[in-house]
């Protein structure tokens, strides 16, 4: 069976879609999978030459105001169209990410496709609403790094220490190494079996109720992170302070 992943983020590269998709793909071995990352291109040719031979395509999209990006409207009604005009005979299934933490925010998101499919005459395998999407895609990062500075300084401390090599990896590295692996799996366990589902429905070709989830973190934790989050973003892009100027008031005539 040949899948295509259609990477809905109008980011070319990264970003939360493309991180779901990645790991999607991984749980679709040994299918044939293609994944095409849209961007805000409306160039549809690579789309629409392997929608003919497609069995199954899966759309991974960020929410934006509880509805579908603007940029992916235009291509659902290339694809509605096409498959109008041509046999298209693929079953829809829908990854939709949004930055709040519940993943029931992606509920009318999932909705609009199944609408699309109705439209289009086109069967509908059911999605998956994920909540704090972004912070997944960024958490395992965060958690990499920091597992990386534990390590050199446990490996800094033990040398001064004298401590032998082997006692350094068996009694500070590996259990550290551990503690990471531990709460990485803990903070995307609900991520990864609804993900692991989603597959299992692709591969059978079966449709399933649309299922929903979250970073599990609980919200007055998820609230702080966030906001030092975009914070940061803010002061890397250098559009955190130009919130606090003064904007010039338009007259309405």
């Amino acid at each position: 069976m040949y899948i295509m992943i259609i990477n809905g983020s109008p980011k070319k590269k990264g970003g939360a879609s493309a991180f779901f998709a990645n790991i999607l793909r991984f749980m679709l071995f040994p299918h044939k999978v293609t994944t095409i990352s849209l961007g805000i291109s409306k160039d549809y040719r690579e789309i629409f030459d392997n929608l003919q031979n497609a069995g199954t395509v899966v759309i991974t999209v960020p929410l934006y105001v509880d509805s579908i990006p603007a940029h992916f409207i235009h291509l659902l009604k290339e694809m509605e169209q096409y498959c109008k005009n041509n046999p298209c005979k693929f079953m829809l299934y829908v990854i939709s990410n949004a930055g709040f933490l519940g993943g029931r925010h992606n509920q009318a998101h999932l909705q609009q496709y199944h609408c699309w499919c109705e439209r289009a005459g086109i069967i509908w395998g059911g999605g998956l609403g994920i909540g704090g999407g972004v912070m997944l895609h960024v958490l395992y990062k965060i958690m990499l790094i920091w597992a990386g500075i534990d390590i050199v300084i446990a490996i800094i401390n033990n040398i001064f220490a004298d401590i032998p090599i082997m006692e350094t990896v068996f009694i500070t590295l590996l259990p550290g190494l551990e503690r990471c692996i531990a709460l990485m799996l803990f903070f995307y366990c609900g991520m990864l079996f609804f993900e692991f589902i989603l597959a299992l429905a692709i591969k059978t070709k079966r449709s399933v109720k649309n299922k929903y989830t979250r970073v599990m973190l609980p919200s007055f934790i998820f609230i702080i992170v966030a906001n030092i989050f975009m914070a940061l973003t803010g002061l890397l892009h250098g559009k955190l302070f130009s919130l606090f100027k003064k904007t010039e008031q338009t007259e309405f005539i």
